[in-house]
């Protein structure tokens, strides 16, 4: 049994009240609500939240609300404790879990189909403790980029790295795309993921995505490309 939980918190400071921005007609937080519950895989949809206005929403769609501790509030707290106490509230409260999908409450660029078949590859592969949805990296590599030390561009971390300019040389970067992290809910108490994702578990698989195609929300900009993504590529996972 799967369940999928969506973290939104109140008192956004780049974009107010971001999880509840209108876009083409809905808040921001219904479209992974809409995503969780479209999905075969998953049974129920809770979303942990501090704020009574995300709780007003998720009643109306259809979830199951997690209200968070005093103590898993504000913008200064490990967001993988706030995913170990809604892990464990589900599990508390669902008979025979074995599943968790996380979504972010503040993205349009999830799917149903992108949730069941993280949950699928968790299914169909028993030695797998979690699947979580990436892009390539290239411009961005990790080869290529720069920290200011005393006024000066040095590369980053390691002063006597030497790198190609050719970005075909490097090896294969990967970063989560803020899609999907599904893990079997005892990871959430192991805490041997890579870092810094500890809840995910020794043995994470990926789903890639050949385009940055699970950017959250965080400036205008962020703003302009959702709505681009919206007109463009409702409901497609990938590319």
């Amino acid at each position: 049994m799967n369940v999928a939980i969506i973290t939104a918190r109140a008192g956004s400071k780049s974009i107010r009240n971001k999880n509840l921005l209108p876009l083409r007609g809905k808040p921001l937080i219904a479209y992974p609500i809409e995503a969780a519950r479209q999905a075969s895989r998953v049974a129920c949809t809770y979303i942990s939240t501090d704020s009574p206005e995300i709780m007003a929403v998720g009643r109306e769609l259809g979830c199951e609300i997690i209200v968070r501790p005093e103590e898993l509030c504000g913008d200064h707290v490990n967001h993988g404790e706030v995913i170990k106490h809604a892990t464990e509230y589900a599990d508390a409260r669902e008979k025979g879990l074995e599943n968790v999908v996380l979504l972010l409450g503040n993205t349009v660029m999830v799917d149903s189909e992108l949730i069941d078949r993280a949950l699928a590859m968790l299914a169909e592969q028993a030695d797998l403790d979690s699947v979580m949805s990436v892009w390539e990296a290239a411009d961005d590599h990790p080869l290529r980029a720069l920290e200011i030390v005393e006024g000066q561009l040095l590369p980053y971390g390691d002063h006597q790295r030497q790198a190609s300019t050719e970005r075909q040389s490097y090896p294969k970067a990967y970063y989560y795309d803020q899609g999907v992290w599904a893990f079997r809910k005892e990871c959430a108490q192991k805490r041997e993921g890579p870092n810094p994702w500890w809840w995910m578990g020794k043995r994470s698989a990926p789903i890639i995505r050949t385009w940055v195609a699970g950017r959250d929300i965080h400036s205008p900009l962020d703003v302009r490309i959702a709505e681009w993504w919206l007109d463009n590529y409702p409901g497609v996972a990938e590319l």
